[in-house]
């Protein structure tokens, strides 16, 4: 065999080589981007479950206040009267305790609403080791 053919030989050899790895690099690549995206489907899934929760408890707190303030703003007003009170001081007092209660009950539902407006530190996470692992199969 001449020196010029077993030099095409090998470079095609070479050739063949080069483009199985680039299919199996796309391959790979192509996995890596199914797997993020069913993973960020899953958490999107998880963070409106989050959201649901948010609402649902926003909406019970709203439906307890409001059906909830005038029987506990009169018996709070009549227990402090009974302790000795006046009327206005006593209303004032049954009043401050409600809107301490609706407060906290609000800051519970933004804090579930906070909690799934997070971007999720898996992805971001998977996404680095991702691009680590393909610098590793190129050096």
């Amino acid at each position: 065999m001449p020196a010029d053919e077993h030099q095409d030989h090998e470079t095609k050899a070479s050739e063949r080589s080069v483009s199985e790895l680039l299919a199996h690099f796309v391959d790979q690549a192509r996995e890596i981007a199914r797997a993020e995206a069913d993973l960020a489907r899953a958490e999107a899934m998880q963070r409106m479950s989050l959201v649901r929760n948010a609402i649902i408890f926003a909406g019970i707190a709203l439906i307890v206040g409001i059906g909830a303030i005038g029987p506990l703003v009169q018996s709070g007003v009549y227990a402090l009267e009974w302790f000795g009170l006046d009327k206005g001081p006593a209303t004032l007092i049954a009043g401050a305790v409600l809107v301490l209660l609706a407060i906290i009950l609000a800051l519970i539902a933004i804090a579930q609403m906070r909690r799934a407006g997070r971007p999720p530190k898996r992805i971001k996470e998977n996404l680095s080791a991702d691009v680590q692992t393909i610098k590793e199969t190129f050096k």
